[in-house]
């Protein structure tokens, strides 16, 4: 359970941190909801504006709190970070995906090229669960992180003290070290394009037929309350799962018939929250808010949906958390302004074929050991 809260949490910390280049994708209309045209328009120039800046500072503010009475459930780790960033990040739109379905090898290279031209820094402090405190010595988790001409660095001296054995049996630095990623995604992306069978475009091309029913959808079940410089808009969760043209989208050719605990499963998530606010400064997004919350009540049904519907899941002998509660605040400043990221000086810089060495060596002292 906490490794998999952890992964969920920097799950969202990622997403976070490439916010700007989601929003100049070509999507930005799932966000509308029930606004007039002239609030969309405001608030999706906001965010082309914040999606093309090429440059700024921002700083994340994140809780996931599971609560329940089974130790080994509850968790709770708070998220602080910081940093800043110039160029475009190296994401990819509908077209690109369809593209890379049809030319993996010229999708791989517009990545690289991306790559080269984006440069950021990442410090993360995170709290972490009490059960999984102790690989800290009971510290917060630190990582920072620099992105500079295709080259990720980290900085190993602020990892947890307990891992500092393994860095010397690894001959890593104890301080910043980089790995070449415009060399690690060539030669790996060569030999997954070298062994993918002739690909279609199928998949992302029927994604984007989707496209416009899910802005539909989102018309109906995302509504807004506009304050000011702020949008707030609410998820109607329920109504959404309900909705004939959503299970449509959603339902696949072999999908069993709903079951009663699945029907109240979707119904209960009317008791759920899932609200976001956006800020808009000077025509450009500078705050974003997401709160959830998921009740004792919602989970203890998706709990009983789970286990009528796989007899061979352990849902029906395990007692769902009382409650779930995530929070995010991510907050950008300096857009458009110059910013300055350098790679740390004397840092040592692998390349792939020294990552693939380093892993020989320590999947041959596990085998031997």
């Amino acid at each position: 359970m906490k490794s998999r809260l952890l992964a969920l949490c920097m799950m969202f910390v990622l997403i976070a941190a490439l916010v700007p280049g989601v929003m100049a994708q070509d999507t930005s209309k799932l966000v509308c909801g029930n606004l007039s045209a002239d609030d969309c328009t405001a608030l999706t120039t906001a965010f082309t504006n914040t999606g093309s800046a090429g440059s700024g500072a921002f700083t994340l503010a994140a809780t996931f709190d599971v609560q329940s009475d089974d130790a080994s459930q509850a968790g709770k780790v708070d998220i602080t970070a910081d940093g800043k960033f110039s160029g475009v990040p190296p994401m990819m739109s509908m077209t690109d995906m369809t593209a890379m379905s049809a030319d993996p090898s010229a999708a791989l290279t517009k990545f690289t090229d991306t790559l080269k031209g984006f440069s950021g820094e990442l410090n993360l402090t995170i709290g972490l669960p009490t059960a999984a405190a102790a690989m800290t010595g009971g510290e917060p988790l630190t990582l920072n992180l620099i992105l500079v001409n295709g080259i990720g660095y980290v900085d190993l001296s602020k990892l947890p003290a307990s891992i500092a054995p393994l860095l010397e049996q690894m001959k890593l630095p104890k301080g910043w070290a980089g790995l070449d990623l415009i060399d690690t995604a060539t030669n790996l992306g060569g030999m997954m394009t070298a062994n993918t069978p002739e690909a279609t475009s199928a998949a992302p091309a029927t994604a984007a037929e989707d496209l416009p029913k899910v802005e539909a959808l989102a018309a109906k079940y995302l509504t807004y309350t506009h304050d000011g410089d702020t949008y707030t808009g609410t998820l109607d969760a329920a109504g959404l799962a309900n909705d004939a043209d959503f299970q449509a989208l959603a339902k696949s050719a072999d999908t069993k018939p709903m079951t009663p605990e699945q029907q109240a499963a979707m119904d209960s998530l009317k008791d759920a929250k899932f609200q976001f606010a956006f800020t808009v400064t000077d025509s450009k997004l500078t705050e974003l808010k997401i709160t959830v919350n998921v009740p004792g009540s919602t989970l203890t049904a998706i709990n009983a949906a789970s286990a009528s519907s796989d007899s061979s899941s352990d849902a029906a002998t395990t007692v769902p958390p009382k409650e779930v509660n995530v929070t995010i605040d991510l907050k950008y400043s300096g857009l458009g302004e110059a910013q300055t990221i350098a790679a740390p000086d004397g840092a040592p810089v692998a390349k792939y074929a020294d990552l693939m060495t380093l892993v020989g060596g320590m999947m041959g002292g596990g085998t031997s050991g």
